[in-house]
């Protein structure tokens, strides 16, 4: 939701401004975004095995996500009982935090769907330089776009701030809240399309090798790679490094998930964005409250979400709470 100052210090301070509901979920879900995310994050950096692009993507996004779950419910309560709060901070800080998420899991998505759909051009285009530009414009953007309201806050002519709160909020509505909510879904059905059809190609591979009469099959466990054995007794290597071929299905199925939610959480949102800053309808205030709830829930999910489906993190959460630290390393 793109915020801007609709309303006075006075009506924010007022504690029955906020409903019950809101007063007690929002910090429970804070604290599990809070706690769920630190935890991503430092289990990352610790584990060298961790250390792979993918996994960057995912500390960026969970950044984001810690960022939400520490400031804004809280700093939103906090403004119902403190007559000092400045809501225009805490709209700028909603907006910064907010985007940045959803900007961060869109550059993860088109991340993975080029390494998947379009593999030969992730290689030749994938330097790591790039992909740290586009984690960088991820939280850029919207740090301009979140505090660009301030070129016209003091403007004197209501005319012209007026406008400008339209224009500012239908350009962040249109591209950070409609156009990820359609088009990531999109890019994620054409990945989970292109991955199983590769995998029943590389199932019909192995199949025909399997019964070539003129060769034995020998594969290595360690690697998967697939070696023949000829007549001549020869070996010759049909396939690479399968690791460095085929995509990991736990980081598809984390995506998958995390993309689900985002469109759960942000749907709602979405629509009354639209409704009320284009002054299409009016939305009780309670609404506002459950849309906020909602989009902070979805960034206490995604940290859920890796820790049960994504596989390294899995194992090293496993390693770390359950098992000795002679396997850390």
């Amino acid at each position: 939701m793109i915020k801007h100052d609709t309303y006075t210090n006075s009506e924010s301070n007022d504690s029955s401004s906020l409903p019950l509901f809101y007063i007690v979920l929002a910090p429970l879900i804070a604290f599990i975004a809070v706690v769920g995310n630190l935890t991503v994050i430092i289990l990352i950096f610790k584990r060298r095995r961790l250390h792979v692009m993918t996994n960057y993507f995912v500390v960026s996004l969970a950044a984001a996500d810690f960022l939400v779950g520490l400031f804004l419910p809280t700093f939103l309560i906090a403004c119902a009982f403190w007559s000092g709060c400045e809501i225009t901070t805490y709209n700028m800080f909603f907006n910064l935090f907010t985007l940045a998420s959803i900007a961060n899991l869109f550059v993860m998505t088109v991340d993975r769907y080029l390494f998947i759909v379009h593999p030969l051009r992730y290689q030749t285009s994938a330097a790591s330089c790039r992909l740290l530009a586009a984690m960088s414009a991820s939280w850029i953007i919207p740090t301009l776009l979140s505090f660009s309201p301030l070129f016209w806050k003091f403007s004197s002519s209501e005319k012209v701030k007026n406008t400008a709160i339209k224009v500012h909020a239908f350009i962040v509505i249109t591209a950070f809240e409609l156009v990820p909510t359609v088009v990531m879904p999109a890019m994620y059905a054409h990945i989970f399309h292109t991955a199983r059809k590769h995998a029943r190609q590389v199932a019909a591979q192995r199949k025909q090798v399997q019964f070539n009469d003129t060769c034995s099959q020998v594969l290595s466990e360690r690697n998967t790679r697939l070696e023949l054995t000829t007549p001549m007794g020869k070996k010759v290597s049909l396939q690479r490094n399968e690791r460095e071929r085929r995509p990991d299905s736990s980081s598809i199925a984390v995506l998958g998930a995390v993309i689900g939610f985002f469109v759960l959480c942000w749907s709602f949102d979405t629509v009354i964005s639209f409704c009320s800053k284009l002054e299409l309808c009016v939305i009780n205030e309670s609404l506002f409250r459950v849309s906020d709830l909602m989009i902070f829930l979805n960034s206490a999910i995604n940290p859920l979400v890796y820790a049960f489906l994504k596989k390294d993190i899995k194992r090293e959460l496993g390693i770390t709470f359950c098992c000795t630290s002679s396997d850390f390393e």
